[in-house]
C-alpha cells in the first residue's frame, strides 16, 4: 500500500473511534465565528484535493498523522522538506521544555514541600535549577550549595549554574557537555547524546535524580536544529515556541500572522492568526490577542466568551464545538455538499485546539480555576488523530505541580517512545510518587 493511500485510509478509520470521552455537545447556536474565519482555516483549504496534494503520498506526513514523530524527522530530511523538518524539531523543543517544567515541579514537591532530613545535600542543586525553571527565586537561591558534593558531576553543574545565576545571563550554562554535537540532519539525538539520571548519594538505596537542565538542553538542541533546518521559518518558530517557554525566557513579540500550511496542517491551530493569538497571550499582550477577533477563530471565541469580565466556560465549550461543526459543514460544502471521511478528523484538531488556546487565555487573565477546567476539557478532546504530544507533557507538568503523580506518570510513560529523554523527567516524578505513597494515610488518594 502506498503512503498516500495509507494516509487517507488512516483518516477514514479515525472517524469510527469511540466518542464517549469527548467533552461538550455539538450545539447549533448563534456564534462569534464568521464564515470568513471558518473559510480561512487550513481544514477548509484541505478539503480540496489540490491543497492536500503536497502532503499526501509523503512518508513524513503519514508518520506525523500516526503520531510517529521520530520517523517523521528523518523522512522530512530525506524529502528535502526544510519547513517540515523545522516544525518537527520545534515540536520536540516544546516537548522537552514542558518536560523540564514537569521535572522541576516534581522536584519542588518531593525535595521542597515534602523534604525529609535524610534527603542528600545534592537536592539543594536540584531545587536551585527547578527554582530557575519555575520562576521561584527562593529555591533558585540554593544554587551553589552543592559545590562540595562527592559526585563530581553534581559539583560541576552546581558551579556552572551558580555562575550563570549570579551573572544574570540569558543563555543557560553549557551543561551537559557534548549535547551541541549533531548526529545528522533530521535525526534525533543519538543514545550517546541523550541524558541519563544522575545518582543521588546519602539516601537509602540507589536513587536516580533527574536534572531539569538536561531536558532544557535537549530542548535547546532541537530549537537550534529547527532554526538551522529552515531559516525562513524563524518568525514561525518563535511564535510556535512562545506558549511553551519557561518563566526566565524572553518571548519574541508576535507582530504578524506568519505560519504557512506546513506549520498548520494537522496542528492545534486552524490558521496563522490562531498561532499569533496564542503567542500574544503567552507574552501577556491580551489586548492585541483579542484584537485578532475576526481573523483568528480562537481570538473570536476569547472575545465573545469574556464579555462579562470573566471567561465563560460554557460559552467556550459551546464555541469550540460550533467551530468543529462549522468547519465540517464548510468542508462538505466545498465538496459539492457531500461530507467525506476525513472531514471530522480534521475538524477535531480545531475542537481540541480551541479549548487549549482558551485555557492559556484564561490562565493569562489570572483565572486559574477556569483555566484548569478548560484544560481538562481539552484533554478529553486530545484523543486519537487530534492527540498532541506537547499538550500531553504540558498536562503532565501541571499534574506534577498539583501532586497528581498517577496521571502524570501515565502520560510520561506513553510519551517515552516518542521522546526517550523523558526518562530524566520520570526520575523525580517517580520519587514524588513513592514519597506521597509512603506518607499517605490508609485509604487516602495520594493525589
Amino acid at each position: 500500500m502506498n503512503a498516500g493511500m495509507s494516509f487517507i485510509l488512516f483518516m477514514l478509520a479515525a472517524c469510527t473511534g469511540d466518542e464517549a470521552t469527548v467533552a461538550g455537545p455539538e450545539v447549533a447556536k448563534a456564534s462569534a465565528l464568521t464564515p470568513e474565519v471558518i473559510a480561512a482555516t487550513w481544514q477548509v483549504r484541505m478539503a480540496k484535493s489540490e491543497a492536500r496534494a503536497p502532503f499526501e503520498g509523503r512518508a513524513s506526513w503519514v508518520a506525523w498523522f500516526e503520531r510517529r514523530r521520530y520517523e517523521s524527522l528523518p523522512a522530512f530530511a530525506s524529502e528535502k522538506d526544510n519547513a517540515g523538518l523545522a516544525r518537527g524539531h520545534a515540536e520536540y523543543a516544546a516537548i522537552y521544555r514542558q518536560a523540564a517544567l514537569l521535572a522541576s515541579n516534581a522536584i519542588l514537591q518531593v525535595y521542597g514541600a515534602d523534604r525529609q532530613e535524610s534527603d542528600p545535600a545534592e537536592t539543594a542543586y536540584l531545587l536551585g535549577v527547578a527554582g530557575v525553571f519555575t520562576g521561584n527565586a527562593e529555591q533558585a537561591a540554593k544554587l551553589g550549595l552543592s559545590g562540595g558534593s562527592s559526585v563530581a558531576e553534581f559539583a560541576r553543574r552546581d558551579a556552572a549554574w551558580k555562575a550563570w545565576f549570579d551573572a544574570k545571563k540569558e543563555v543557560m550554562p553549557d551543561v551537559p557537555a557534548g549535547l551541541a554535537a549533531v548526529s545528522g540532519e533530521g535525526e534525533l539525538p543519538g543514545d550517546a547524546l541523550l541524558p541519563t539520571p544522575l545518582p543521588l548519594v546519602g539516601e537509602p538505596g540507589a536513587v536516580d535524580a533527574g536534572d531539569p537542565g538536561d531536558l532544557y538542553a535537549l530542548s535547546r538542541w532541537h530549537e537550534a536544529r529547527a532554526r538551522a533546518a529552515d531559516p525562513a521559518s524563524e518568525a514561525t518558530i518563535d511564535q510556535y515556541l512562545n506558549p511553551f517557554r519557561l518563566p526566565f525566557e524572553a518571548r519574541t513579540p508576535a507582530t504578524a500572522a506568519v505560519a504557512s500550511d506546513v506549520w498548520l496542517f494537522m496542528s492545534a491551530y486552524t490558521s496563522a492568526a490562531d498561532m499569533q493569538f496564542s503567542a500574544l497571550v503567552s507574552q501577556g499582550d491580551l489586548a492585541a490577542a483579542e484584537g485578532l477577533a475576526g481573523s483568528s477563530a480562537y481570538a473570536s471565541i476569547a472575545k465573545a466568551c469574556s464579555q462579562s469580565g470573566k471567561v465563560d466556560i460554557d460559552c467556550v465549550i459551546d464555541e469550540a464545538a460550533h467551530l468543529g461543526s462549522s468547519i465540517e459543514d464548510a468542508m462538505a460544502a466545498s465538496n459539492g455538499g457531500q461530507p467525506d471521511g476525513f472531514h471530522r478528523p480534521f475538524a477535531d484538531f480545531a475542537r481540541a485546539g480551541a479549548l487549549r488556546a482558551l485555557d492559556l487565555f484564561a490562565r493569562a487573565r489570572g483565572e486559574d480555576e477556569t483555566s484548569g477546567i478548560l484544560r481538562i476539557n481539552a484533554y478529553d478532546r486530545n484523543v486519537d488523530h487530534a492527540s498532541d504530544p506537547v499538550f500531553i507533557l504540558f498536562l503532565a507538568a501541571w499534574d506534577a505541580g498539583n501532586r497528581n503523580t498517577t496521571r502524570a506518570t501515565e502520560l510520561v510513560h506513553q510519551s517515552l517512545r516518542l521522546a526517550p529523554g523523558l526518562v530524566v523527567a520520570r526520575a523525580p516524578l517517580d520519587a514524588l510518587h513513592i514519597r506521597l505513597s509512603r506518607n499517605a494515610a490508609p485509604g487516602v488518594p495520594m493525589h
